[in-house]
């Protein structure tokens, strides 16, 4: 019998997740089918108890560990008591991963499991998307089968009728024939579609030869506005309209970045191709609608505004120190910075902080110009976010300007989606631009989207490669990602800096193959925000640090923690700026020691009664060349001599072309007595660093080890090492 209803609850951790479970939620209203969309933590408030069809869509976070807002959910989930809660319902999922991790989409794999062991039954084959070959080279093609799949399980009402709009008659056809420069043929026209149009659509065909809506005749400009103030103003006072378009004193504003043109090759769009799988228009949900107003006083670029969501309050934490770790002939520019945090922050080391950079203020100023009606309308005028169902990262964005959005809404860097390039080319006005625009989003552009993701180009790059693109800003807010915080690990012990975190990164600047120069967000924004500090072997003067803040946060739930029992011995292996952390850690055991040594003890032998308490610590560290880049050598040096770490292991990549060690070498080479200490002294394993390369291979060392030493085979070892991460033995702090 099939089910009446169904539920899709979706988590994400970037806002991917979200979109693509909205969109699924927006298809299957249109399909007939009746249903709910909710955030996997608000369970309680849907109908998770009684529904029969259940549509799990989630992102991971770490290493495999669910987002944030499914924690709760998972925890219900876990804690469940009715063996057969699921019995007599049907499910599916949907993971977004990323095969750069080993866990690869764990999580949506272990909410299958459990809800399987709770009875449930799996009416359509789970999806598992790979962010590193690109989510929609999977995304698409499972929701796409699964309107295959859901009438087999789910009763529909009948199909919701098309609405046939100028903007979306395009999507009542399922290919697309271009041909080439022949004006009663053109491929997004409805003069060359005629023949092809359903009768009922003939009633369009008087309208305007484009997809884009044409621009209606000119408003009546704002009456605030010099523009608006031009009409019957005396000839003696035209002087003066050169002065500054605001009756609002502006702040100081930087100069507009330069957009660079993204180079593909479209040799494929053949005259006469036929276009397929071209996704449809995503649903328009929401809506920017001015309030006449101009801001009496303009945002500031470095405070975020009170509509943006995180995980618990922010603050504003004084930088007390900067310092740059590297030389400046190193591969890569390390800083520390030290933040005061008082009494606003309870942490241990290892925990991890959110930082909310805006986006950078150039990008930004340029979008402003080419989105907005005046760079007045974009720095001051208010606007109001509406709509029934909103992204989450907007529902609370009541009064805002454009400028707002833009450093803290929305993502502006990360490599567009294909829904984004359809919209793009819905109000793009040039044929040439829109086919091509066109193509990108369809199978046989597949190859040429990928390279277009390839070059993560920005918003700008995008309008700036397709000139006669207009987007309403109401499109792009529906369609851009979430503007993320970026994630720390804090570095430093709270016992021997109290009031203090510190934080350990690289500034990410790079250039692509193509050429094109690409910065991060937030690291190159802590580094101008701190004065660029001058490198380690450097002459230059430090710069003030006076009155420089950093909005943070608390993430909670952090498992990368040290254990409670201090005799517990300690394996840490981070190469890079993945050992400040685990410096973290040493200092902190060390501190600890200290701590019991200054309260005194009892017996013939104090001291050494206490030094017992503490386990021994196995470093393994790694840089390119000792004198450019080998991060805290007087630190490490330090808890060497007083025997807080038992053993320091130094892998070094590039001092000697010859003989490239890394720390996963190390390892091999070490691999008798790093069995005994993980398996006969039970050491607690902590891996910080790169995902991608790093950690894989120390996995990889760590299943060798466990081949030879334990005559398991690969999938055995595998096997084990997963048993460790679950029960807290082996935990990693990763990031690609």
């Amino acid at each position: 019998m099939s089910a009446e209803s169904y539920l899709i609850l979706w988590a994400s951790q970037t806002g991917n997740a979200e979109w693509i479970a909205k969109n699924i939620h927006s298809e299957a209203k249109k399909r007939g089918y009746k249903g709910d969309c909710v955030l996997m933590n608000d369970y309680e408030k849907s109908t998770i108890d009684t529904v029969g069809v259940l549509i799990f869509v989630s992102s991971n976070t770490g290493d495999g560990d669910p987002p944030d807002n499914a924690l709760k959910f998972w925890r219900f989930l876990r804690r469940q008591k009715e063996k057969d809660y699921f019995k007599n319902r049907q499910i599916t999922c949907l993971g977004l991963g990323d095969t750069n991790y080993s866990n690869f989409n764990n999580t949506i794999k272990r909410i299958e499991k459990k809800c399987k062991e709770l009875g449930a039954s799996v009416f359509y084959e789970k999806g598992m998307a790979d962010d590193a070959e690109g989510l929609e080279n999977v995304v698409d093609p499972w929701i796409e089968h699964l309107w295959d799949a859901l009438p087999k399980v789910l009763e529909s009402q009948g199909a919701v009728e098309e609405d046939t709009s100028v903007d979306k008659v395009a999507d009542l056809l399922d290919k697309t024939s271009i041909a080439a420069h022949q004006a009663h043929d053109q491929p997004y026209s409805f003069e060359g579609r005629k023949n092809d149009i359903p009768a009922p659509v003939d009633k369009y065909l008087n309208l305007t030869d484009s997809l884009v809506k044409q621009p209606a005749p000119p408003a009546q400009p704002e009456p605030y506005s010099f523009k608006g103030r031009t009409t019957s103003i005396p000839d003696p006072v035209q002087k003066y309209l050169a002065l500054d378009n605001s009756l609002v004193k502006q702040p100081a504003r930087v100069d507009p970045a330069q957009g660079t043109p993204v180079t593909l090759d479209y040799s494929g769009l053949t005259p006469g191709i036929k276009l397929t799988a071209i996704p449809k228009a995503a649903a328009a949900n929401v809506q920017w609608t001015s309030l006449a107003t101009l801001a009496d006083h303009p945002t500031p670029a470095a405070q975020v505004p009170d509509w943006v969501v995180t995980p618990s309050p922010i603050s504003y934490a004084p930088v007390t120190l900067a310092r740059c770790l590297t030389t400046d002939d190193a591969v890569k520019r390390s800083l520390l910075v030290e933040l005061a945090v008082e009494n606003e922050l309870t942490f241990e080391p290892g925990d991890a902080f959110g930082i909310v950079a805006p986006n950078d203020e150039q990008l930004v100023h340029a979008l402003v110009l080419r989105l907005a009606p005046d760079e007045l309308d974009g720095y001051n005028m208010l606007h109001q976010v509406k709509g029934d169902n909103l992204p989450s990262h907007l529902e609370k964005a009541q009064s805002l300007t454009l400028v707002d959005v833009l450093r803290y809404g929305v993502d502006l860097t990360s490599a567009p989606r294909k829904a984004l390039l359809r919209m793009l080319a819905d109000h793009t006005s040039d044929l040439e631009e829109k086919t091509r625009l066109m193509y990108l989003c369809s199978k046989q552009g597949l190859a040429q989207f990928n390279a277009l993701r390839a070059q993560s180009p920005t918003l700008l790059d995008l309008l700036t490669t397709f000139p006669s693109c207009q987007p309403p800003t109401c499109r792009l807010l529906d369609l851009l990602p979430a503007h993320q915080p970026r994630y720390y690990s804090i570095a430093n012990s709270p016992i021997s800096h109290n009031g203090r975190i510190r934080f350990v990164f690289n500034v990410v600047e790079y250039t692509t193959p193509e050429g094109v120069s690409r910065r991060g967000v937030a690291t190159p924004w802590l580094d101008s925000l701190t004065g660029q500090v001058p490198f380690k072997n450097s002459q230059q003067t430090q710069p003030s640090l006076s009155n420089i803040h950093v909005p943070i946060f608390v993430r909670p739930n952090n498992p990368f923690a040290l254990p409670v029992d201090t005799k517990r011995p300690l394996l840490l292996i981070g190469p890079g700026t993945g050992v400040a952390p685990l410096l973290g850690f040493a200092q902190h055991r060390q501190a600890q020691r200290l701590l019991r040594q200054s309260m005194g003890g009892v017996g013939l032998h104090p001291n050494l009664d206490i030094l017992q308490d503490f386990g021994p610590i196995h470093l393994y560290d790694g840089c390119r060349d000792r004198s450019k880049d080998y991060l805290f050598p007087d630190e490490f040096q330090t808890l060497v001599n007083d025997r807080t770490i038992t053993k320091l292991n130094l892998a070094i990549s590039r001092e000697d072309p010859a003989n490239k060690t890394y720390v996963q070498d190390l390892l091999r080479q070490h691999a008798a007595d790093l069995y005994d200490f993980i398996v006969n002294q039970d050491a607690a394993i902590y891996i910080c660093g790169d995902a991608k390369g790093m950690a894989k291979g120390v996995n990889d060392a760590f299943v060798d080890i466990l081949v030879k030493h334990e005559q398991l085979d690969v999938v055995q070892a595998n096997q084990r090492l997963v048993e460790w991460m679950s029960n807290g033995k082996y935990l990693r702090d990763l990031w690609a």
